[in-house]
């Protein structure tokens, strides 16, 4: 872009420079918080700005544990059947036979029988032996990597570091798609769209959608789900019964929040806020980089002012915060991040 419409890291640092006096004046600020600098100015405005992030659809298969053995299993296991560890009692359902020494499993429970204890910590261990139930075939768990867990066993996805929030998650169950027409809501709106159409009583439909939505919450055991999301986890917990409401391969859709990324929307360097709001930190850590000269009179007669050029900054830095406040960010919405 022009020397005015920035479309990267470098050249808004040029442009912030400019706008603080280059060449005319030396600003005395090295690349290395220049840098930081813009880090954390794209960091807030991703945080804060309306532009800073769009809703996305993040889509995850559902997919199976790996138990690896140490060497060749004795026998032949089969898919479906029933595994226990000798020494962990945990157990598992096979789900694929993929080869001598690797199971795909699911349903896992750890030796007292909890369903959701799936950790490395209450699993089948390493060099304990595992019996099929009707194949009665045996294979010794690998002392390295032995257990790996897929997200049906954990009831997690994992999400990348650019999403900051997630709304919600679409419906997993079959039970639930508009598009069986055996289903209760398929056969609802059949039934309820002459009527709507003659007396146009829009309103009721949606009140007894509402309604229909409330019941779905309270009395689908299976299909009810919550979610927990943690950023700095990264992890997407779904509360939900998976072993009936998904099956592997079966894809669970997040409707999340994620950040622009300036490296493929480079406009975002072009942003006006952006543009000042950089610009603003860069003469606060100017100032600040100048107090500790302050009162030095250098030749000709002039004096170092640092406290009053970070004073100027700090100032410019809270009211451009304040007016992201009040004009670039959205209201409160109901999301989890």
């Amino acid at each position: 872009m022009s020397a005015t419409q920035p479309a990267s890291t470098t050249e808004l640092k040029e442009y912030a420079l400019r706008k603080l006096g280059k060449p005319v004046v030396e600003v005395n600020l090295a690349d290395e918080q220049m840098n930081d600098i813009i880090d954390e100015a794209i960091q807030y405005f991703q945080e804060y700005h309306f532009d800073g992030t769009e809703r996305a659809f993040h889509v995850e298969l559902v997919t199976p544990s790996t138990l690896t053995f140490a060497g060749a299993s004795t026998g032949t296991f089969t898919d479906g059947e029933k595994i226990t560890g000798g020494t962990s009692n945990a157990t598992a359902t096979i789900h694929e036979v993929t080869s001598t020494t690797v199971l795909k499993f699911k349903k896992h429970f750890d030796g007292n029988g909890i369903r959701a204890a799936n950790t490395v910590a209450n699993t089948f261990v390493a060099g304990e032996t595992v019996t099929g139930s009707s194949s009665s075939a045996t294979g010794v768990v690998a002392s390295s990597g032995g257990v790996v867990f897929g997200n049906h066993d954990t009831k997690a996805l994992t999400l990348d570091d650019t999403i900051i929030g997630v709304q919600d998650i679409l419906p997993v169950s079959k039970g639930l798609s508009s598009n069986d027409m055996f289903s209760f809501e398929y056969q609802f709106r059949l039934n309820e769209l002459p009527h709507l159409l003659s007396g146009g009583q829009v309103s009721n439909y949606v009140t007894s959608r509402q309604n229909l939505s409330l019941l779905n919450q309270v009395f689908s055991g299976a299909e009810t789900r919550q979610i927990r999301f943690n950023r700095l986890t990264d992890k997407l917990y779904i509360d939900m019964d998976w072993d009936t409401a998904t099956e592997i391969g079966d894809a669970i859709i997040a409707l999340v929040f994620k950040k622009i990324d300036g490296s493929t929307y480079t406009e975002l360097f072009n942003d006006i806020f952006l543009k000042k709001y950089v610009t603003s930190l860069f003469k606060r850590q100017w100032g600040a980089n100048l107090i500790k000269y302050e009162g030095v009179q250098l030749p000709g007669g002039v004096t170092l002012n640092g406290r009053q050029i970070y004073d100027d900054g700090n100032t410019e830095v809270e009211k451009l915060e304040e007016e992201m406040q009040m004009r670039y960010q959205l209201p409160d919405n109901f999301y989890v991040g």
